[in-house]
Protein backbone atom coordinates (compact mmCIF):
# COMPACT_ATOMS: atom_id res chain seq x y z
CA UNK A 1 0.00 0.00 0.00
CA UNK A 2 1.09 3.61 -0.46
CA UNK A 3 0.85 6.55 1.88
CA UNK A 4 -2.35 8.46 1.18
CA UNK A 5 -4.34 11.50 2.25
CA UNK A 6 -6.54 9.56 4.66
CA UNK A 7 -7.11 10.37 8.33
CA UNK A 8 -7.82 7.16 10.24
CA UNK A 9 -9.92 7.73 13.37
CA UNK A 10 -9.36 5.46 16.37
CA UNK A 11 -12.22 5.74 18.89
CA UNK A 12 -15.15 3.81 20.43
CA UNK A 13 -18.48 3.65 18.62
CA UNK A 14 -21.92 4.70 19.86
CA UNK A 15 -22.56 5.90 23.43
CA UNK A 16 -20.02 4.76 26.00
CA UNK A 17 -19.20 5.67 29.61
CA UNK A 18 -15.85 7.11 30.65
CA UNK A 19 -14.04 5.87 33.77
CA UNK A 20 -16.11 8.24 35.93
CA UNK A 21 -19.43 7.02 34.56
CA UNK A 22 -20.13 9.98 32.25
CA UNK A 23 -21.76 9.09 28.94
CA UNK A 24 -20.14 10.21 25.68
CA UNK A 25 -21.80 10.05 22.26
CA UNK A 26 -18.78 9.05 20.19
CA UNK A 27 -20.71 8.90 16.93
CA UNK A 28 -21.68 12.52 17.51
CA UNK A 29 -18.07 13.46 18.32
CA UNK A 30 -16.91 11.71 15.15
CA UNK A 31 -19.47 13.52 13.00
CA UNK A 32 -19.50 16.99 14.59
CA UNK A 33 -15.88 17.36 15.74
CA UNK A 34 -13.46 15.13 13.87
CA UNK A 35 -15.07 14.90 10.41
CA UNK A 36 -15.97 18.59 10.30
CA UNK A 37 -12.46 19.62 11.39
CA UNK A 38 -10.76 17.39 8.82
CA UNK A 39 -13.07 18.56 6.03
CA UNK A 40 -11.28 21.91 6.30
CA UNK A 41 -7.92 20.27 5.49
CA UNK A 42 -7.53 20.11 1.72
CA UNK A 43 -7.93 16.64 0.18
CA UNK A 44 -7.96 14.86 3.56
CA UNK A 45 -10.38 11.91 3.67
CA UNK A 46 -11.69 10.79 7.08
CA UNK A 47 -12.23 7.11 7.83
CA UNK A 48 -13.25 5.02 10.84
CA UNK A 49 -13.20 1.22 10.93
CA UNK A 50 -16.97 1.03 10.55
CA UNK A 51 -16.67 3.08 7.32
CA UNK A 52 -14.53 0.45 5.57
CA UNK A 53 -16.60 -1.35 2.97
CA UNK A 54 -14.24 -4.15 2.00
CA UNK A 55 -14.29 -7.92 2.48
CA UNK A 56 -11.69 -9.60 4.64
CA UNK A 57 -10.47 -9.49 8.21
CA UNK A 58 -11.29 -6.22 9.99
CA UNK A 59 -8.13 -6.36 12.12
CA UNK A 60 -5.92 -6.77 9.05
CA UNK A 61 -7.51 -3.74 7.38
CA UNK A 62 -7.23 -1.78 10.62
CA UNK A 63 -3.47 -2.43 10.86
CA UNK A 64 -3.03 -1.42 7.22
CA UNK A 65 -4.72 1.92 7.88
CA UNK A 66 -2.75 2.48 11.09
CA UNK A 67 0.47 2.00 9.11
CA UNK A 68 -0.34 3.66 5.81
CA UNK A 69 -2.73 6.53 6.56
CA UNK A 70 -1.11 9.93 6.68
CA UNK A 71 -2.99 11.10 9.79
CA UNK A 72 -4.48 9.31 12.78
CA UNK A 73 -6.80 10.90 15.35
CA UNK A 74 -7.20 8.97 18.60
CA UNK A 75 -9.89 9.60 21.23
CA UNK A 76 -8.65 8.32 24.60
CA UNK A 77 -11.62 9.47 26.69
CA UNK A 78 -12.81 6.03 27.91
CA UNK A 79 -9.38 4.40 28.41
CA UNK A 80 -10.64 1.75 25.99
CA UNK A 81 -8.20 -1.19 25.64
CA UNK A 82 -8.68 -1.45 21.87
CA UNK A 83 -8.03 2.27 21.43
CA UNK A 84 -4.79 2.11 23.42
CA UNK A 85 -3.64 -0.98 21.55
CA UNK A 86 -4.16 0.79 18.24
CA UNK A 87 -2.46 3.95 19.55
CA UNK A 88 0.56 1.89 20.57
CA UNK A 89 0.75 0.25 17.15
CA UNK A 90 0.50 3.66 15.45
CA UNK A 91 3.25 5.18 17.61
CA UNK A 92 5.50 2.21 16.84
CA UNK A 93 4.90 2.34 13.09
CA UNK A 94 4.69 6.09 12.38
CA UNK A 95 6.67 9.02 13.76
CA UNK A 96 3.80 11.37 12.84
CA UNK A 97 1.01 12.61 12.36
CA UNK A 98 -0.93 11.18 15.36
CA UNK A 99 -3.32 13.55 17.15
CA UNK A 100 -4.85 12.76 20.53
CA UNK A 101 -8.24 14.13 21.64
CA UNK A 102 -10.25 13.67 24.83
CA UNK A 103 -13.40 14.99 26.45
CA UNK A 104 -12.74 17.60 29.10
CA UNK A 105 -12.55 16.22 32.61
CA UNK A 106 -11.73 12.64 31.64
CA UNK A 107 -8.89 10.86 33.43
CA UNK A 108 -5.57 10.10 31.74
CA UNK A 109 -3.21 7.21 32.51
CA UNK A 110 0.39 7.90 33.49
CA UNK A 111 1.84 6.40 30.26
CA UNK A 112 0.46 9.19 28.06
CA UNK A 113 0.19 12.00 30.60
CA UNK A 114 3.06 13.91 28.99
CA UNK A 115 1.60 13.86 25.47
CA UNK A 116 -0.35 16.73 23.93
CA UNK A 117 -4.09 16.18 23.58
CA UNK A 118 -6.90 18.41 22.34
CA UNK A 119 -9.70 18.75 24.85
CA UNK A 120 -13.31 19.03 23.70
CA UNK A 121 -16.66 19.73 25.29
CA UNK A 122 -20.07 18.84 23.91
CA UNK A 123 -21.80 22.21 23.74
CA UNK A 124 -21.95 23.88 20.29
CA UNK A 125 -19.50 26.59 21.36
CA UNK A 126 -17.05 24.07 22.83
CA UNK A 127 -17.21 21.89 19.72
CA UNK A 128 -16.55 24.90 17.47
CA UNK A 129 -13.48 25.82 19.51
CA UNK A 130 -12.20 22.24 19.49
CA UNK A 131 -12.79 21.93 15.71
CA UNK A 132 -10.71 25.05 15.10
CA UNK A 133 -7.88 23.76 17.28
CA UNK A 134 -7.96 20.26 15.74
CA UNK A 135 -7.96 21.62 12.18
CA UNK A 136 -4.99 23.91 12.91
CA UNK A 137 -3.07 21.10 14.62
CA UNK A 138 -3.48 18.72 11.67
CA UNK A 139 -2.58 21.39 9.10
CA UNK A 140 0.54 22.47 11.01
CA UNK A 141 1.67 18.87 11.47
CA UNK A 142 1.23 18.09 7.77
CA UNK A 143 3.22 21.20 6.85
CA UNK A 144 6.14 19.97 8.99
CA UNK A 145 7.11 16.53 7.64
CA UNK A 146 9.99 16.22 10.11
CA UNK A 147 7.72 16.66 13.11
CA UNK A 148 7.83 13.69 15.51
CA UNK A 149 4.83 13.20 17.82
CA UNK A 150 5.36 9.51 18.61
CA UNK A 151 6.92 8.83 22.01
CA UNK A 152 8.46 5.68 20.52
CA UNK A 153 10.24 7.56 17.73
CA UNK A 154 11.30 10.36 20.08
CA UNK A 155 12.96 7.77 22.32
CA UNK A 156 14.40 5.75 19.40
CA UNK A 157 15.05 8.41 16.71
CA UNK A 158 16.70 6.00 14.25
CA UNK A 159 13.97 3.37 14.44
CA UNK A 160 13.32 1.90 10.99
CA UNK A 161 9.97 0.50 9.96
CA UNK A 162 10.22 -1.50 6.77
CA UNK A 163 7.29 -1.09 4.38
CA UNK A 164 6.22 -3.74 1.89
CA UNK A 165 8.04 -4.00 -1.45
CA UNK A 166 4.86 -2.81 -3.20
CA UNK A 167 5.12 0.67 -1.76
CA UNK A 168 5.09 3.11 -4.65
CA UNK A 169 7.39 6.14 -4.25
CA UNK A 170 5.49 9.42 -4.11
CA UNK A 171 6.99 12.37 -5.95
CA UNK A 172 7.79 15.40 -3.79
CA UNK A 173 6.66 18.48 -5.70
CA UNK A 174 7.23 21.23 -3.13
CA UNK A 175 10.65 22.91 -3.11
CA UNK A 176 12.57 22.35 0.10
CA UNK A 177 16.03 21.82 1.54
CA UNK A 178 17.34 19.85 4.51
CA UNK A 179 20.97 20.16 5.58
CA UNK A 180 23.44 18.40 7.86
CA UNK A 181 26.64 20.21 8.95
CA UNK A 182 29.94 18.39 9.05
CA UNK A 183 31.09 17.74 12.59
CA UNK A 184 34.69 18.67 11.72
CA UNK A 185 33.74 21.78 9.71
CA UNK A 186 30.35 23.20 10.69
CA UNK A 187 30.40 25.71 7.82
CA UNK A 188 30.40 22.82 5.33
CA UNK A 189 27.14 20.98 4.75
CA UNK A 190 25.52 18.02 3.06
CA UNK A 191 21.97 18.76 1.95
CA UNK A 192 18.96 17.29 0.19
CA UNK A 193 16.78 19.26 -2.22
CA UNK A 194 13.24 18.40 -3.27
CA UNK A 195 10.76 19.90 -5.70
CA UNK A 196 10.53 20.70 -9.38
CA UNK A 197 13.91 21.60 -10.90
CA UNK A 198 12.31 24.67 -12.45
CA UNK A 199 11.76 26.13 -8.95
CA UNK A 200 15.25 25.39 -7.60
CA UNK A 201 17.58 28.41 -7.40
CA UNK A 202 20.04 27.64 -4.63
CA UNK A 203 23.02 25.88 -6.24
CA UNK A 204 25.80 27.44 -8.33
CA UNK A 205 26.45 24.14 -10.12
CA UNK A 206 23.98 21.56 -11.34
CA UNK A 207 25.39 18.13 -12.13
CA UNK A 208 23.76 15.84 -14.69
CA UNK A 209 24.03 12.09 -14.93
CA UNK A 210 25.24 11.28 -18.45
CA UNK A 211 26.31 8.18 -20.32
CA UNK A 212 29.94 7.72 -21.25
CA UNK A 213 29.09 8.91 -24.78
CA UNK A 214 28.19 12.31 -23.29
CA UNK A 215 24.93 12.41 -25.20
CA UNK A 216 22.26 14.28 -23.25
CA UNK A 217 18.85 12.65 -22.93
CA UNK A 218 15.91 13.67 -25.13
CA UNK A 219 13.63 16.46 -23.93
CA UNK A 220 10.88 13.87 -23.53
CA UNK A 221 12.86 11.73 -21.11
CA UNK A 222 12.27 12.01 -17.35
CA UNK A 223 15.93 12.09 -16.34
CA UNK A 224 17.98 14.94 -14.86
CA UNK A 225 19.89 15.19 -18.12
CA UNK A 226 16.66 15.71 -20.09
CA UNK A 227 15.36 18.25 -17.58
CA UNK A 228 18.57 20.30 -17.59
CA UNK A 229 18.76 20.15 -21.38
CA UNK A 230 15.21 21.48 -21.75
CA UNK A 231 15.32 24.11 -19.00
CA UNK A 232 18.70 25.36 -20.22
CA UNK A 233 17.63 25.73 -23.84
CA UNK A 234 16.71 29.12 -25.29
CA UNK A 235 12.97 29.26 -26.06
CA UNK A 236 11.12 31.16 -28.78
CA UNK A 237 9.54 34.24 -27.15
CA UNK A 238 6.15 33.62 -28.77
CA UNK A 239 5.72 29.86 -29.14
CA UNK A 240 7.81 28.79 -26.16
CA UNK A 241 9.37 26.03 -28.25
CA UNK A 242 13.11 25.33 -28.13
CA UNK A 243 14.91 27.75 -30.43
CA UNK A 244 18.47 26.83 -29.45
CA UNK A 245 19.64 23.62 -27.77
CA UNK A 246 22.14 25.65 -25.77
CA UNK A 247 23.66 23.20 -23.31
CA UNK A 248 23.58 20.09 -25.49
CA UNK A 249 25.13 21.99 -28.40
CA UNK A 250 27.97 23.26 -26.22
CA UNK A 251 28.59 19.77 -24.85
CA UNK A 252 28.70 18.31 -28.37
CA UNK A 253 31.12 21.04 -29.44
CA UNK A 254 33.45 20.27 -26.53
CA UNK A 255 33.38 16.55 -27.39
CA UNK A 256 34.30 17.26 -31.01
CA UNK A 257 35.33 14.05 -32.73
CA UNK A 258 35.62 12.12 -29.46
CA UNK A 259 33.01 9.35 -29.21
CA UNK A 260 33.10 8.75 -25.48
CA UNK A 261 34.85 9.54 -22.20
CA UNK A 262 36.20 7.46 -19.35
CA UNK A 263 33.68 6.49 -16.66
CA UNK A 264 33.47 9.16 -13.95
CA UNK A 265 34.69 11.95 -16.23
CA UNK A 266 33.16 15.40 -15.66
CA UNK A 267 32.73 17.86 -18.55
CA UNK A 268 31.85 21.51 -17.88
CA UNK A 269 29.45 23.67 -19.89
CA UNK A 270 27.66 26.93 -19.31
CA UNK A 271 24.19 27.07 -17.75
CA UNK A 272 22.29 28.47 -20.73
CA UNK A 273 18.83 29.70 -19.73
CA UNK A 274 19.33 28.19 -16.28
CA UNK A 275 21.21 31.34 -15.35
CA UNK A 276 17.76 32.60 -14.36
CA UNK A 277 17.85 29.91 -11.64
CA UNK A 278 21.18 31.33 -10.40
CA UNK A 279 23.07 28.40 -11.95
CA UNK A 280 26.60 29.29 -13.07
CA UNK A 281 27.81 25.98 -14.51
CA UNK A 282 26.55 22.59 -15.62
CA UNK A 283 28.79 19.61 -14.84
CA UNK A 284 28.13 16.53 -16.97
CA UNK A 285 29.25 13.38 -15.12
CA UNK A 286 29.68 10.07 -16.96
CA UNK A 287 27.85 7.89 -14.43
CA UNK A 288 26.25 5.19 -16.60
CA UNK A 289 27.47 3.05 -19.44
CA UNK A 290 25.37 1.57 -22.23
CA UNK A 291 25.41 -1.95 -23.55
CA UNK A 292 23.65 -3.09 -26.74
CA UNK A 293 20.30 -4.75 -25.99
CA UNK A 294 20.97 -4.39 -22.24
CA UNK A 295 20.38 -0.67 -21.69
CA UNK A 296 22.36 1.37 -19.18
CA UNK A 297 23.96 0.34 -15.93
CA UNK A 298 25.88 2.35 -13.30
CA UNK A 299 29.64 2.57 -13.77
CA UNK A 300 31.95 0.82 -11.36
CA UNK A 301 32.89 2.95 -8.34
CA UNK A 302 30.14 5.41 -9.17
CA UNK A 303 31.06 7.55 -6.16
CA UNK A 304 33.90 8.84 -8.38
CA UNK A 305 31.28 11.08 -9.98
CA UNK A 306 30.82 12.88 -6.66
CA UNK A 307 34.55 13.26 -6.02
CA UNK A 308 35.30 14.35 -9.59
CA UNK A 309 32.48 16.90 -9.59
CA UNK A 310 33.85 18.43 -6.37
CA UNK A 311 37.41 18.41 -7.79
CA UNK A 312 36.11 20.16 -10.89
CA UNK A 313 34.41 22.80 -8.73
CA UNK A 314 37.87 23.64 -7.35
CA UNK A 315 39.62 23.53 -10.73
CA UNK A 316 40.75 26.17 -13.18
CA UNK A 317 37.83 25.20 -15.45
CA UNK A 318 35.52 27.36 -13.32
CA UNK A 319 37.97 29.83 -11.79
CA UNK A 320 36.28 32.74 -13.58
CA UNK A 321 33.28 32.32 -11.26
CA UNK A 322 34.07 29.80 -8.49
CA UNK A 323 30.99 27.94 -7.21
CA UNK A 324 30.06 27.75 -3.53
CA UNK A 325 27.35 25.11 -3.81
CA UNK A 326 26.68 22.13 -6.03
CA UNK A 327 23.55 20.06 -6.72
CA UNK A 328 23.97 16.43 -7.79
CA UNK A 329 21.48 13.70 -8.69
CA UNK A 330 21.51 10.33 -6.96
CA UNK A 331 23.63 8.87 -9.75
CA UNK A 332 22.60 5.53 -11.19
CA UNK A 333 19.52 4.98 -9.00
CA UNK A 334 16.92 5.72 -11.70
CA UNK A 335 16.49 3.65 -14.88
CA UNK A 336 20.03 2.31 -14.45
CA UNK A 337 18.71 0.38 -11.45
CA UNK A 338 21.41 0.98 -8.83
CA UNK A 339 20.50 0.15 -5.22
CA UNK A 340 19.30 3.34 -3.55
CA UNK A 341 20.66 2.95 -0.02
CA UNK A 342 24.02 1.61 -1.19
CA UNK A 343 24.48 4.50 -3.61
CA UNK A 344 23.34 7.19 -1.15
CA UNK A 345 25.75 5.84 1.47
CA UNK A 346 28.64 5.99 -1.02
CA UNK A 347 27.74 9.49 -2.25
CA UNK A 348 27.45 11.03 1.21
CA UNK A 349 30.71 9.37 2.31
CA UNK A 350 32.49 10.64 -0.82
CA UNK A 351 31.22 14.20 -0.34
CA UNK A 352 32.10 14.27 3.35
CA UNK A 353 35.57 12.84 2.72
CA UNK A 354 36.30 15.42 0.03
CA UNK A 355 35.19 18.37 2.15
CA UNK A 356 37.12 17.12 5.19
CA UNK A 357 40.28 16.53 3.15
CA UNK A 358 40.01 19.88 1.34
CA UNK A 359 39.15 22.45 4.03
CA UNK A 360 39.93 25.30 1.59
CA UNK A 361 37.53 23.99 -1.05
CA UNK A 362 35.31 26.59 -2.71
CA UNK A 363 32.32 24.33 -2.10
CA UNK A 364 30.42 25.01 1.10
CA UNK A 365 27.30 22.90 0.50
CA UNK A 366 26.90 19.66 -1.43
CA UNK A 367 23.25 19.10 -2.28
CA UNK A 368 21.70 15.90 -3.61
CA UNK A 369 18.46 16.11 -5.56
CA UNK A 370 15.75 13.85 -4.15
CA UNK A 371 12.71 12.93 -6.25
CA UNK A 372 10.44 10.89 -3.97
CA UNK A 373 9.40 10.34 -0.37
CA UNK A 374 11.12 6.94 -0.34
CA UNK A 375 14.38 8.50 -1.58
CA UNK A 376 14.15 11.27 1.03
CA UNK A 377 13.57 8.82 3.89
CA UNK A 378 16.62 6.86 2.78
CA UNK A 379 18.79 9.98 2.50
CA UNK A 380 17.82 11.16 5.97
CA UNK A 381 18.43 7.74 7.47
CA UNK A 382 21.90 7.47 5.93
CA UNK A 383 22.80 11.04 6.96
CA UNK A 384 21.62 10.47 10.53
CA UNK A 385 23.72 7.32 10.78
CA UNK A 386 26.85 9.10 9.47
CA UNK A 387 29.19 9.92 12.37
CA UNK A 388 30.75 12.77 10.39
CA UNK A 389 27.50 14.73 10.19
CA UNK A 390 25.79 16.74 12.91
CA UNK A 391 22.07 17.17 13.62
CA UNK A 392 19.79 18.17 10.78
CA UNK A 393 18.82 21.76 10.14
CA UNK A 394 15.92 22.59 7.81
CA UNK A 395 15.93 25.26 5.12
CA UNK A 396 12.70 25.87 3.24
CA UNK A 397 11.31 22.52 4.29
CA UNK A 398 10.68 19.50 2.16
CA UNK A 399 7.26 18.14 1.56
CA UNK A 400 4.92 16.58 -0.92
Amino acid sequence: MTENNTCFVIMPYGVKEDIDGNKIDFDGIYKNLIKKACEQVEALKVLRCDDIQKPGFIHERMIEHILEDRVAIVDTSTLNANVFYELGVRHALRQSVTVLVHRQGTSWPFNIAGLSSIEYGESPAELRAARKTLCAYVKNALDDPDNVDSLVHVTIPNLRVERGPDRVPKRITRFGTDEYPLVAQAQKRIGFVTGDYEAINIADVWVTSENTDMQMASYYDKSTSATVRYLGARKHPVTGRVAEDTIADELASLMGDEKNVAPGTVVVTGAGALESNNVKWIFHAASVIGQPREGYKPIERIDRCVRNALKTADSTAVQSDPPRSILMPLFGTGPAGGDLETHVTKFIAAAVAYLENHPDSNTETVYFYVWSDVDLETCHRVAQECDSLGPQSTGDGAGG
